[in-house]
């Protein structure tokens, strides 16, 4: 074959070459084309969310409650600071002369003061409630109660440091003291009078005349339901005597009494306030801490869920005279008081006879 042939030959190979090899790749196998799978796409059951039934709604009020007959100065006294405290706490407030178990629902504190004879009830039929009760005897300890008593503390020791003060403050221990015939209350006081005016000097004998049989002090029982007359008689009996300084016990500190013994020249210690009319005879007041100090401390306990205390005020002085009662005697009566308060001193008397121990 010619070399012309040959070369022909090639180049119609090499041409066939270059038109078979796309045609190769073309013929490849294709990609598989995708199978479209229709899915049907379901959704998760809807949860069907059933709302709990609504906790019982938080109580929004706090409410006083002043029984009818209550006494009109703590009660104004306690609506001077409960309406700011319930305020703070985001509470309503309303003051009411009766309450009922029903009347609760809503009702996150009561403060409760004498006369109020329903309050055990109360305190077991709420036990959501809290309750804060002044001065009552009666109410019986409970979680949800929290109790104080403002009152002037024992008996014989708020005598006994009526006496001690007394002697304290009185030229030739001429004191004396005027308390309640027949109640174990009165008792206690003429004798821890006389114990706490002991406890100071001693057999306390006068210097000067008229020397009583008894000695020092003069001690005058005035009945219950006393009147004009059972004063007049007991200011005489303490003129007798040239009595400077006398105690008159809670129970019979009317306030002509009070007055007839500041007309005879007579200084007075009490366990209340004084009256303007015979202020200038008047010694010291003798009591527990102001209840508005205490207030606001047992509100925020209870609050946070710190209730069912039992709190007992400390006996001290509510007020003084500077007039007759110096710094220097009133720090020492101070000192005496702690160490009786403490237990260090005994008043001599058991407080649940009136007796001698």
């Amino acid at each position: 074959m010619s070399l012309l042939l040959r070369r022909y030959f090639l180049n119609l190979f090499i041409l066939l070459a270059i038109l078979v090899l796309p045609a190769c790749g073309e013929a490849s196998p294709a990609d598989p084309t995708p199978t479209v799978v229709a899915l049907t796409v379901t959704s998760p059951p809807t949860e069907t969310v059933t709302p709990s039934p609504p906790a019982t709604s938080e109580a929004s009020k706090a409410v006083l409650l002043a029984p009818a007959g209550s006494n009109p100065g703590l009660s104004d006294a306690l609506q001077s600071v409960l309406p700011r405290l319930a305020e703070q706490a985001g509470l309503g407030y309303q003051v009411v002369s009766s309450l009922s178990a029903g009347e609760l629902e809503n009702v996150r504190v009561v403060v409760a003061i004498p006369p109020e004879d329903n309050l055990n009830s109360l305190v077991t039929a709420a036990p959501q409630t809290q309750f804060l009760a002044l001065d009552m005897p009666g109410a019986q300890p409970a979680p949800n109660l929290t109790t104080v008593d403002t009152r002037a503390g024992r008996s014989d020791q708020l005598g006994f440091l009526a006496g001690y003060l007394a002697v304290a403050i009185t030229d030739d221990w001429r004191v004396g003291v005027l308390s309640e015939a027949g109640t174990t209350g009165g008792k206690s006081a003429s004798l821890g009078f006389r114990n706490g005016m002991t406890f100071f000097c001693g057999l306390c004998l006068p210097f000067y005349p008229p020397y009583p049989n008894t000695g020092y002090p003069i001690a005058v029982n005035l009945p219950a339901g006393a009147g004009p007359q059972d004063w007049q008689a007991a200011v005489a009996s303490l003129e007798t005597w040239q009595v400077e300084t006398v105690f008159v016990y809670p129970a019979v500190a009317d306030d002509q009494l009070l007055a007839d013994l500041a007309a005879a020249d007579i200084n007075i210690i009490i366990a209340g306030p004084p009256s303007d009319g015979w202020r200038d005879h008047w010694v010291a007041s003798l009591g527990t801490s102001d209840i508005l100090q205490v207030v606001p401390d047992l509100w925020a306990k209870i609050l946070a869920g710190q209730s069912g205390e039992q709190v007992a005020l400390p006996l001290g002085f509510t007020g003084i005279n500077p007039d007759l009662l110096s710094p220097g005697r009133q720090h020492m009566v101070d000192e005496m008081l702690a160490d009786l308060l403490a237990g260090y001193i005994d008043t001599g008397v058991d407080p649940q006879t009136g007796e001698s121990r």
